[in-house]
């Protein structure tokens, strides 16, 4: 059985983010090739994964975004940003919430408990700063992310729904 480690990002992990993140795109834009941008570099993305790694906490623990990061024998095998809102809609009740942005695990590793590892690391993280809940946004065609999130525990609450406007018919 592997033994994965578990921690916060810094900044000399943003190659690896980066290169996950490529990934990530990739299979999105094969999916969506209209809505995703098309591969690139690893690199092209840093400046955004790098906003992710969140900023120095004022006051320790009280850090609003963050990158956990699975390793193994030193090697980042993948990862999951996490951002605190606040749901503050005077139709909607009060209520403070953990958003994942994206989580990405290298192939040859998935299926093999990284993802859990890394969602497991994420809940505690918004825990340990008030957060009642974690949400997140699946693309529909990702069956192997959705059957993970279900067996996580996360709920169907809504559809996304788009139509094109380009055949002139909507």
């Amino acid at each position: 059985m592997n033994c994965f480690s578990y921690r916060r990002a810094t900044a000399a992990d943003l190659p690896a983010i980066c290169e996950l993140g490529e990934s990530v795109n990739a299979v999105h834009h094969e999916a969506f090739p209209h809505i995703f941008a098309a591969p690139g570099t690893p690199d092209r993305d840093a400046m955004h994964w790098a906003a992710s790694l969140g900023s120095p906490p004022l006051e320790r623990g009280r850090e609003e975004a963050c990158v956990v990061v699975a390793e193994f024998e030193g090697r980042v095998l993948g990862f999951v940003s996490v951002a605190m809102a606040n749901e503050s809609h005077s139709l909607l009740q009060p209520l403070r919430f953990g958003r994942i942005g994206s989580a990405s695990v290298s192939k040859p590793w998935q299926g093999q408990g990284v993802g859990r590892g890394l969602m497991r690391e994420a809940h505690a993280w918004v825990r340990t700063r008030g957060g009642q809940e974690v949400r997140l946004v699946v693309w529909a065609f990702n069956e192997g992310a959705r059957r993970l999130y279900q067996d996580l525990g996360y709920e169907l609450r809504s559809l996304n729904l788009a139509c094109s406007l380009e055949d002139g018919e909507a």
